[in-house]
C-alpha cells in the first residue's frame, strides 16, 4: 500500500460523481414515490431511496473525514413533489431497471479503480445493493410480463465453415 493514505484521483472523481448521482436519485425517487400507485413498484422505489440515503451518508462522512468539500448536489429545491404524475408506473419501473444497470456499471468501475480499503469496501457494498435492486426490478418486469427478452439463437446441429461467399452488388459497403 502507498505510504500516505490520500484519496487518489479516480477515487475522488468517483466519490464526487456518486454524490451528485445519489442526490439526483433522491429527488427523482421521492417524486416517483408520490405518484406511483402499484404497491410492488412503490416498494422498489422505497428500497432505491434507502440505498441513496445510505450512500449519501457514507459519502458525506468520507468527504468530512478527508476535509474535502461536499459537492453541491441536488436538493428538495430541484424537484416539485406536488407536480402531477408525469410518467406511468410501468415507465417508472423500466426507468429504475435501466438506472440500476447503469449504477451497477459505475459501482463496478469505482470498485476496480479504488485503492484505499475503506473506498473498496464502500463500493463492494454498493455493488451488492445495486445487484439486489437490479434483480428485483428485472424480476418484477418479468412477473408483470413487461420484460422484453433479447432474440434467441437457434443452436446449429454442427460446426460449418464458409468456403466461399458472394458479394452483393446492390450493397453500398
Amino acid at each position: 500500500m502507498q505510504e500516505n493514505n490520500h484519496l487518489t484521483s479516480p477515487e475522488i472523481a468517483n466519490l464526487w460523481t456518486h454524490y451528485i448521482r445519489e442526490t439526483l436519485s433522491v429527488c427523482v425517487n421521492k417524486y416517483m414515490l408520490q405518484t406511483i400507485q402499484d404497491p410492488e413498484i412503490h416498494s422498489l422505489f422505497q428500497l432505491a431511496l434507502q440505498f441513496s440515503f445510505k450512500h449519501i451518508e457514507t459519502l458525506t462522512k468520507l468527504f468530512k473525514q478527508e476535509r474535502f468539500p461536499i459537492p453541491n448536489g441536488f436538493t428538495e429545491e430541484d424537484v416539485n413533489l406536488e407536480a402531477p404524475p408525469l410518467f406511468t408506473d410501468v415507465l417508472c419501473l423500466k426507468s429504475l431497471y435501466m438506472m440500476s444497470t447503469h449504477g451497477n456499471n459505475e459501482y463496478s468501475l469505482s470498485f476496480t479503480t479504488a485503492i484505499r480499503e475503506d473506498i473498496v469496501g464502500f463500493y463492494y457494498q454498493c455493488n451488492l445493493g445495486g445487484m439486489e435492486l437490479y434483480k428485483k426490478s428485472k424480476d418484477l418486469l418479468i412477473s408483470k410480463q413487461l420484460y422484453q427478452k433479447p432474440p434467441v439463437y437457434l443452436t446449429p446441429k454442427k460446426v460449418g465453415i464458409i468456403k466461399e461467399y458472394q458479394v452483393c452488388n446492390r450493397c453500398f459497403w
